[in-house]
């Protein structure tokens, strides 16, 4: 009786998540005229829109607007999106704090002057306030901390420190680079792309981090929208070693599935969000031992839920974490000398990093003894 119950009540979340009304808008914005221009903004918001037009959203979307056309396009979405079942902005490019006041910055954001500042660029609760007005679920998502606007001297390589801009003492002791808390907002979800205060990694390879793992991970099947942004926060914490970790604050009253469907979770989702329940003092002893190995994140998080890591005392836990570090860069090591054009070399190789990856340092061992009896 229960299956049966759950059959149908997964029935009518499938049937109804197609049945709804969802609306977008995609705003991105790279090309900024005074401020530090960015590389990715816009290709991020290509990828969120393709993503969400696959998930039955009807999506509007401005690429480099000034103060005024981001105004308008906000207005438009409030009539073109009037009565819908979801309604979703997403931003990607500049936004600061001012004041504490959590605002995005437009093309022609100018920072003169703090009064300019504050007139050239948009208050997050207009946007906020038009997702009310829209839908019964609101959903806000912000690439916006990108590393610091104001600096990034010429040919730095990390792009950060002031410098592209000479800010006035006034501007200087007001602004903050990144976005503050917005406090609950009724029947609003806002997932932020770095931690409160923090600043965000643009991307080095077409993409920011968190917008490439939102693109990828908004389809997954069966998972509440939490649940999905779980899996964001913590590929973006993995794939930036620690450096960022985008935040979430909610204020839904009921679940929301992007994609209604269910089928099984890959392995490394599943440890993705097992990833999500570790303290942060455990975060940060994974943290140091990773840097000191230089690898990757999940692999020494793997370790350390199979093994039972996070009941052990610290130093048995350190031990473990120092051991497992320790077999994750003598496999990665072993990898290394497999460089065969043979396709079963090659097939063993991918599962043994996949297997790597994972913390699977046994299993890897034994594809890669597989791979060198062939090589």
């Amino acid at each position: 009786m229960v299956r049966v119950l759950l059959v149908v009540i997964f029935a009518c979340l499938a049937g109804s998540a197609w049945a709804e009304k969802r609306v977008a808008l995609v705003l991105a914005a790279d090309e900024y005229k005074i401020l530090r221009p960015l590389e990715n903004a816009v290709n991020d918001g290509r990828a969120v829109e393709t993503a969400l037009e696959k998930l039955g959203f009807e999506v509007f979307s401005e690429t480099n607007r000034d103060l005024r056309r981001m105004r308008r396009a906000l207005d438009d979405f409030r009539e073109d999106g009037a009565g819908a079942d979801v309604a979703l902005v997403f931003f990607s490019g500049h936004g600061v704090e001012i004041n504490g006041e959590n605002r995005l910055l437009p093309v022609d954001a100018d920072p003169a002057s703090l009064e300019r500042l504050k007139e050239t660029s948009l208050p997050l609760e207009e946007v906020t306030e038009a997702v009310a007005a829209i839908g019964r679920i609101g959903l806000i998502v912000l690439d916006a901390c990108r590393n610091d606007p104001f600096g990034g001297q010429p040919g730095a390589e990390d792009g950060s420190g002031r410098g592209a801009v000479s800010l006035k003492p006034e501007v200087a002791a007001a602004v903050k680079p990144g976005l503050g808390r917005m406090g609950r907002a009724e029947n609003i979800l806002f997932s932020f792309s770095a931690a409160p205060g923090q600043t965000a990694s643009d991307g080095a390879a077409g993409n920011s981090e968190f917008s490439a793992a939102l693109a990828k991970f908004l389809p997954t099947e069966g998972l509440e929208i939490r649940s999905v942004l779980t899996l964001v926060q913590q590929e973006v914490y993995d794939v930036s070693r620690g450096r960022q970790l985008p935040y979430v604050e909610n204020g839904l009253p009921k679940l929301f599935f992007a994609a209604a469907s269910s089928s099984a979770l890959p392995e490394r989702d599943r440890l993705l969000l097992a990833m999500a329940d570790i303290t942060p003092d455990l975060r940060s002893e994974v943290e140091k031992v990773a840097a000191s190995a230089d690898m990757p994140l999940a692999p020494l998080y793997a370790a350390l839920i199979t093994s039972g890591g996070p009941t052990m005392q610290e130093g048995e836990r350190r031990a473990k974490l120092t051991e497992a570090a320790q077999s994750f860069v003598q496999v990665r090591a072993d990898m290394r000398k497999f460089a065969s054009s043979d396709p079963r070399v090659a097939e063993l190789r991918g599962q043994a990093e996949a297997q790597l990856a994972l913390g699977a340092f046994g299993e890897a061992r034994i594809l890669l003894t597989k791979a060198a009896a062939i090589d």
